[in-house]
C-alpha cells in the first residue's frame, strides 16, 4: 500500500455512506475540486443534509468510471467485497479505518493558496495527523495569494532565494510573570519561533518553555538603562524576518498597555512583513484582582483610567494627577513606584486629598508580591515596603481592598 499524495489532475470519486466520517472525508475532497458522487442507504450527519446523495444501497453499477472509491460506511463485508474487485473494475480503494483495504490512505492537510503540506500516519492515527497538522498551521504565516504570485515570479526571473520572504513576527504578551498566566494561544506562538527578543519584565519560567534551539536576545529596557534602542530593535526585528525567521518579541503584560506594539507593528507592516499580534494578561488587571482591589467597584467607581508615570529618558509625568481632584473612578499608574514622593507632592499642591485611598501592588505574579495599602500622603512610605516592578492604584475602591482576598503579603498602614 502507497500514500497517495495529491492528484494532479481532478479525479472522479465515490463515495459510500453519509454519517460522521464520511462528511470529513466530503470536505476534503470537494476542497481538491474532484468530481464526488455520493451514496448511502440514510443521511446520519447533519453535513449532508444540503448535499445531493443517491440514497441506494451499493452495487458495482456505481463504480463505473470511477477513479477512486471511499467506502465510509463502517461496513467490512462491503470493504471486503471492494477490495476483492478492485482492480476488475479499475479504482483505487479507501476503506475508512480499514488499513489493510486501502490503496491509499488520506493525509491530514494544510493548505494556503499555493502551499500545501500533507501529514500522514499511514492510517495508524489519523487523529495524531490532525494534531500534527494543526501545529504545522499554527507555525505557517498565514500568507495572502499576492505574496505566492511574487514568488512564483521571482522564481521565473530565476530568484531562487524565496524563503527569505516566508519571514514572520509575532508580539507576545506574556503575562505578569508566571507561566500560569500565559495565554493558550501566547504559549502556541512561543513555543513555534526561532528567535526570542526579550522584555525585562518577561519571567524566567516563560524564558525557560522557548525552544531549545531558539535563539534567546535580552532587549531589555529599565530605568536608566536600556540595552537597545527601540530604533535598533526594529531593525533587528526586520532583519531577522527578512532572513526568513519566525520571530517572537516577548513583552510583559499585555503589548497594548505601553508595550510599544504600534512602534514595532507600524513599522513592520511598513517594510513588509507579516506581524501577528497577541494580547497578554497585563499587570493592571493581574495585580488588582491579586491584590483585592476591584477597579470598578459599584457604588464606589464607575471606571478605571491607565496612565504612566514614566516618559521617555525617565521624565517624570504628572499631567494625570489634576484628574484626582473629585475623580469618581479608579486611577492605575504604571511605572510610578520610582516616583512616590513626586507624586503625593504634585497632589499636595493640586489640593487633591492626600487621605485618598492608595495602594502599591508589587512583584505581581511572584511569590513575592506585596500590596502596601495606605493613602496618597503615605506614597513615599508605601512605596519602602515592597519594590519593584509595581502598580499604583488609587481611588475610593481601594479602601474596600482589606474586605477581599489577597495573593501574597498584604500592609495596611
Amino acid at each position: 500500500m502507497n500514500i497517495l499524495p495529491v492528484a494532479l489532475t481532478p479525479k472522479k470519486i465515490l463515495l459510500i455512506g453519509a454519517g460522521e466520517s464520511a462528511a470529513l472525508k466530503a470536505k476534503n475532497i470537494l476542497e481538491s475540486d474532484c468530481d464526488l458522487t455520493i451514496i448511502a442507504k440514510e443521511i446520519k450527519d447533519s453535513y449532508f443534509e444540503d448535499k445531493e446523495v443517491i440514497k441506494e444501497v451499493f452495487s458495482f453499477l456505481h463504480v463505473k468510471d470511477c477513479d477512486v472509491v471511499v467506502n465510509a460506511s463502517g461496513d467490512e463485508n462491503l470493504s471486503e467485497l471492494l477490495w476483492e474487485n478492485r482492480k476488475k473494475y479499475g479504482f483505487l480503494l479507501n476503506c475508512v479505518d480499514m488499513p489493510k483495504y486501502c490503496d491509499f490512505y488520506f493525509q491530514a492537510v494544510v493548505k494556503n493558496h499555493d502551499l500545501c503540506v500533507s501529514v500522514s500516519t499511514g492510517g495508524a492515527a489519523p487523529k495524531y495527523a490532525q494534531f500534527i497538522r494543526n501545529l504545522i498551521s499554527a507555525v505557517l504565516p498565514k500568507q495572502s495569494k499576492d505574496f505566492y504570485e511574487n514568488i512564483k515570479t521571482k522564481r521565473a526571473h530565476g530568484d531562487t532565494n524565496i524563503c527569505q520572504d516566508g519571514g514572520k513576527v509575532l508580539l507576545i504578551g506574556c503575562g505578569p510573570g508566571s507561566a500560569d498566566n500565559l495565554t493558550i494561544k501566547a504559549l502556541k506562538a512561543i513555543n513555534s519561533i526561532q528567535i526570542a527578543m526579550i522584555d525585562a519584565l518577561v519571567g524566567k519560567e516563560i524564558v525557560d518553555l522557548l525552544p531549545k534551539n531558539c535563539i534567546k536576545i535580552d532587549v531589555s529596557k529599565k530605568k536608566g538603562c536600556h540595552k537597545l534602542l527601540q530604533d535598533e530593535i526594529n531593525e533587528m526585528l526586520l532583519k531577522c524576518a527578512k532572513d526568513g525567521f519566525r520571530v517572537g518579541r516577548l513583552k510583559g503584560g499585555d503589548p497594548a498597555v505601553f508595550g510599544r506594539v504600534f512602534e514595532e507593528a507600524a513599522f513592520l507592516t511598513e517594510n513588509n512583513i507579516h506581524v501577528e499580534m497577541i494580547n497578554g494578561v497585563s499587570s493592571v488587571f493581574a495585580g488588582c484582582l491579586g491584590g483585592g482591589v476591584t477597579p470598578t467597584l459599584r457604588g464606589f467607581s464607575a471606571g478605571a483610567l491607565i496612565v504612566s508615570a514614566h516618559l521617555r529618558e525617565s521624565r517624570f509625568n504628572s499631567d494625570w494627577i489634576e484628574l484626582l481632584k473629585n475623580f469618581p473612578y479608579t486611577v492605575i499608574v504604571l511605572m510610578a513606584y520610582s516616583f512616590a514622593s513626586e507624586i503625593a507632592e504634585k497632589a499636595k499642591k493640586a489640593n487633591i486629598s492626600l487621605d485618598t485611598p492608595s495602594a502599591f501592588i508589587s512583584k505581581i505574579d511572584s511569590m513575592e508580591q506585596t500590596t502596601v495599602i495606605g493613602t496618597l500622603g503615605k506614597l513615599e512610605k508605601m512605596a519602602k515596603l515592597c519594590s519593584k516592578p509595581a502598580i499604583l492604584v488609587i481611588g475610593k475602591a481601594v479602601a474596600e481592598a482589606a474586605k477581599m482576598p489577597c495573593e501574597g503579603k498584604r500592609i495596611i498602614l
